[in-house]
């Protein structure tokens, strides 16, 4: 994967990171909730170590805003 998806990838767990979508608005149980934060916690180590530094989510939204322009 080229460093681009990888921050493709980081946006896309960033987004799911918002209360809205961890916790389905609301609606989802708090188990469910610890489920959904540890898959993404190790969704992004990997994608750290793949790209071969650590990541803040202020650094992967930066990113994307300088995409976007």
């Amino acid at each position: 994967m080229n460093e681009k998806e990888i921050m493709e990838k980081f946006i896309n767990l960033a987004c799911d990171l918002s209360p809205e979508n961890l916790s389905c608005d609301g609606e989802a149980p708090q188990s469910y909730i610890r489920q959904k934060l540890s898959r993404i916690n190790k969704e992004w180590k990997a994608l750290e170590k793949e790209l071969g530094r650590k990541m803040g989510e202020d650094e992967v939204w930066a990113w994307h805003m300088k995409e976007m322009a």
